[in-house]
């Protein structure tokens, strides 16, 4: 092979390079924004899905803005930018239990009795979130209960969470009950105080310790009661088993 062609070879070789690389170059730039825009648009999607309630805006600030500055306590960020993205707590903080709203679904059983009467729909209803509308205010879209259940479910028979790490206080709070191993507070205001143990919490059939701090898992069962021991048994057993349907 003389020098001329081994020197054509090289020139159209070298050409052929830089034009792939052009073409390669331009095609990111066309695509890129587009496989962006279509991620903004999903993750936008899912916000427009499920948004914060107004309780959980309100919640959200007090864990992340508690000098009420309108920044981030912990990233420093505009506070309403983590709460548009889904967030109740910084995630940026090691200390962060709640997860982004969307970032698990489950579903646990339960009833409250009190003197052995299970709270039903006139107490409960009120207290349940519209998935239709998303314009509760004093419900909150990380946990509640639906409204409208499909049948043969009834409102109140599952507490829904929609993020990792979720504790029953938030529930509680959201609806104005108030819940701890010392007291159950209705809505009403009625109180029942845990004199002489009378106060009592459930999960699976077992007490369980942590109460109003408790984190449900997937088809738990949970029981909470007001009375005499008496009629203990019996409520553990009319538990639902709804959650496993969902």
């Amino acid at each position: 092979m003389n020098k001329q062609n081994m020197f054509l070879i090289g020139f159209f070789g070298t050409v052929g390079i830089i034009v792939l690389f052009a073409v390669s170059s331009a095609l990111s730039v066309i695509i890129s924004p587009v496989a962006n825009s279509q991620s903004s648009a999903q993750m936008g999607q899912r916000l427009t899905r499920m948004s914060l309630s107004t309780f959980d805006v309100g919640l959200a600030k007090q864990f992340m803005d508690k000098n009420g500055d309108g920044k981030c306590d912990v990233c420093g960020m505009d506070v309403q930018l983590c709460i548009d993205s889904g967030q109740m707590q910084c995630n940026m903080d090691s200390k962060s239990t709640i997860g982004i709203l969307g970032s698990q679904h489950i579903h646990a059983d339960w009833k409250i009795y009190i003197n052995g009467k299970a709270l039903d729909d006139t107490v409960l209803e009120p207290l349940s979130m519209d998935m239709s509308k998303m314009d509760n205010k004093m419900t909150s879209s990380f946990i509640h209960m639906d409204k409208g259940a499909p049948a043969p479910e009834n409102t109140g028979d599952l507490i829904h969470m929609h993020a990792t790490g979720v504790p029953l206080w938030i529930f509680f709070k959201s609806v104005g009950m108030d819940f701890s191993k010392e007291s159950l507070i209705l809505p009403d205001g009625r109180k029942f105080s845990n004199d002489g143990k009378k106060l009592k919490f459930y999960v699976n059939g077992k007490p369980n310790s942590e109460w109003e701090n408790y984190v449900f898992n997937d088809l738990d069962k949970i029981v909470i009661s007001y009375g005499d021991e008496n009629d203990l048994t019996q409520q553990l057993n009319s538990i639902t088993d709804f959650a496993k349907n969902h």
